[in-house]
């Protein structure tokens, strides 16, 4: 039994293609999912050892460290390319209009890792805007609704922006590639501990994703009914988010000797954090980034 705690991002849908279809019960694994949206719960459940892995985003893994989440990335699971991003009324034209202007956004989150980043790219301090802690689908229903005048959510409000009259897509995550990703983080003793099984749950997931490729159509009905959408409201969810394959994740997570991008991406949130004062020390992300399991998934080194 694996033990996987995740929240309602479709980019994870696969997960729930290999349990309907039996592709984790074909590698010898039972996957079990429980949905918590908060990430605050999520963490815990890590630290207090009831969950044997989240999926979450490289930023989050960078704030695990500074909460002693004892999480270690073993793989990429999805990239936001265009799913993610910042809403805005038509009088904010640019990133530089959004000082001093009240922003729904999540914190502790992805959506709150984009706007940071956005707005250190734009040499603009967090302490220029003023956040409201909102949960991401309810953010996006604030702006559609007039009740903000910017909002950093997901799809599918970003596609529903414009019935707000005058909103549109400051900028997306498509605008941004690589910055906000997925992954699966596993607990680091049960890592150790059963890397077996580890390896069963990634097997079954790339199964999953094959499965996809060869039947969208059908693997979408599938994987629409977790989300309580159609299945062509569920292919319109994901034509913002990329799955990554196999050897792109190699590439993503790259050896000891040449490290991936996720280094790379992990070190950018670190800067960002440092300065927004939500990490006070830089943390060693080599420690929380693996990429044995997938090197030595298929019988590579």
């Amino acid at each position: 039994m694996f033990r996987l705690n995740v929240d309602t991002w479709v980019g994870y849908a696969p997960f729930w293609l290999g349990i309907d279809k039996g592709l984790f019960d074909e590698q010898g694994v039972t996957v079990q999912i429980t949905t918590m949206p908060d990430v605050g719960q999520r963490k815990t459940s890590m630290i207090k050892g009831v969950t044997d892995g989240i999926a979450e985003t490289v930023d989050m893994l960078v704030l695990d460290r500074e909460e002693r989440v004892p999480s270690i990335a073993v793989m990429q699971l999805d990239v936001s390319n265009g799913a993610d991003g910042i809403l805005a009324t038509n009088n904010i034209r640019t990133v530089e209009d959004l000082r001093g202007k009240r922003i729904a956004v999540q914190k502790n989150y992805a959506s709150e890792a984009l706007l940071n980043y956005v707005l250190q790219k734009h040499g603009i301090h967090s302490t220029e805007v003023h956040e409201l802690d909102t949960e991401g689908g309810a953010a996006g229903a604030a702006f559609v609704s007039g009740q903000v005048d910017v909002a950093v959510t997901f799809e599918p409000w970003l596609s529903k922006a414009k019935q707000r009259r005058g909103g549109r897509v400051l900028i997306s995550s498509a605008d941004v590639p690589g910055v906000i990703v997925d992954i699966l983080s596993i607990r680091a003793e049960y890592l150790h501990e059963h890397p077996e099984v580890v390896a069963k749950v990634m097997r079954g997931w790339f199964k999953a994703l094959d499965q996809w490729k060869h039947d969208p159509a059908g693997a979408n009905a599938i994987m629409a009914k977790h989300y309580n959408s159609s299945p062509a409201e569920f292919k319109s969810l994901i034509s913002g988010l990329i799955w990554p394959s196999y050897e792109d994740n190699r590439a993503y997570f790259g050896t000891v000797q040449a490290p991936g991008v996720i280094h790379a991406v992990a070190h950018t949130f670190v800067q960002v954090f440092r300065e927004t004062g939500q990490i006070r020390s830089i943390p060693n992300m080599a420690l929380a980034i693996d990429g044995a399991p997938l090197a030595s998934l298929y019988g590579g080194k």
